[in-house]
């Protein structure tokens, strides 16, 4: 039978597990025509929860945007515009979508077998603020005639391109005149996020209603977990749920690839106890290995011993003198230093007042091969 389990993807149907409470909040915003900030770190499913609740409003379009590593205000511009004409295609008012971006001389084609569409876009650097100002104006056109729900998705990446400030200004000075157009704004990076959206200084201050999305706890998990296993003829043990705290496993991402591993690693009529969760996640290692051992390879030593430090002290106080005793890293700037490191390159997140492994497999690995 297949793995009833999904991760590192969009999920819907069956394989979403749902959040009433969250979905209810979001639905009444977008259709009240409010702007919302939905923020959360990655593969917590934020976009999973932002699809499912726009594309449940039947009388909009939705528009999905996404910003990773963006590095311009041109790409910005592009990556909108793209995306319309896509969204067009999808939609069947292709030639209208086509009309409206006109500007950016658009051209498409279509794969001979499946018809998707790409889609191909040019914007010059030296009018790249006067395009995206232009872009946007389309947006609330093509609104008016058929009703858009906007989805910009790790939004917090507009901060790389070059004069950031002066791009979320024209951004906000256009998106607060957009009437009854719904955005929803998705970050990862909660600190600039909150940067964004929270900063007396930002041009975004206060535009947005603020949701956090924390991971689903294992008691909302529960239900959707054993229930997926039944379908396998499997059983779970009772006390899984608490292993999989132990095992520090908290992202509803990680449960989900953790359980698919678990299905690969048992056979109907087994329970699903920690003998065959030593199974799964030695399963899990050998799928990733080579990229954890990438990432420490590519370490400085001082970023290395002090993610181990992370990872021993559950990533609390990193200028105590625990910390620097368990890193082996005497001074604080040092510290700062390599720590920040390790969150640019998204190995390591801030939350609360912790630090932890993005991926929770690889603080698992590190531990079991005895890095630390």
């Amino acid at each position: 039978m297949k793995n009833p389990f999904t991760f590192g993807r969009v999920v819907d149907g069956k394989d979403y597990c749902p959040r009433p409470d969250q979905e209810a909040l979001l639905s009444q915003t977008i259709e009240s025509g409010q702007n919302v900030a939905v923020i959360g770190q990655r593969r917590v499913g934020k976009t999973s929860i932002i699809l499912r609740t726009a594309q449940e409003l039947k009388e909009h379009h939705l528009l999905y945007v996404d910003l990773l590593a963006v590095n311009s205000v041109a790409e910005i511009g592009e990556r909108i515009g793209r995306a319309y004409i896509k969204l067009g295609h999808a939609e069947g008012f292709l030639q209208r979508a086509i009309q409206l971006f006109a500007k950016l001389r658009p051209s498409m084609s279509f794969d001979p077998i499946t018809g998707t569409p790409s889609v191909g876009i040019s914007v010059e650097r030296a009018e790249s603020m006067q395009t995206l100002e232009d872009v946007l104006d389309k947006l609330y056109e093509g609104h008016k005639r058929d009703p858009l729900v906007i989805v910009f998705d790790e939004f917090q990446d507009v901060l790389r391109v070059e004069d950031p400030q002066k791009a979320l200004a024209l951004m906000r000075g256009k998106i607060q005149h957009h009437g009854d157009l719904p955005y929803v704004f998705s970050g990862s990076i909660r600190n600039k996020m909150r940067t964004i959206f929270n900063d007396p200084d930002s041009a975004f201050y206060k535009s947005a209603i603020t949701l956090e999305l924390e991971p689903l706890t294992i008691d909302e998990f529960k239900g959707f977990i054993k229930n997926h296993f039944k379908t396998g003829n499997r059983k779970v043990d009772p006390q899984l749920f608490e292993d999989i705290e132990t095992l520090g496993i908290q992202i509803t991402g990680d449960i989900q690839q953790l359980c698919w591993a678990l299905w690969e690693a048992s056979e109907e009529g087994d329970t699903i106890d920690k003998q065959i969760i030593q199974k799964a996640m030695e399963r899990i290692f050998t799928l990733e290995r080579i990229s954890y051992e990438d990432t420490v390879s590519e370490l400085t030593d001082v970023q290395r011993r002090c993610l181990v430090g992370l990872v021993k002290t559950g990533g609390q106080s990193i200028h105590s003198k625990l910390f620097k005793e368990t890193s082996g890293v005497a001074q604080s700037s040092s510290i700062t230093k390599a720590v920040d490191r390790l969150v640019e390159r998204r190995i390591v997140y801030r939350h609360q007042k912790t630090y932890q492994l993005a991926n929770p497999f690889f603080a698992v690995w590190l531990r079991l091969k005895e890095f630390i």
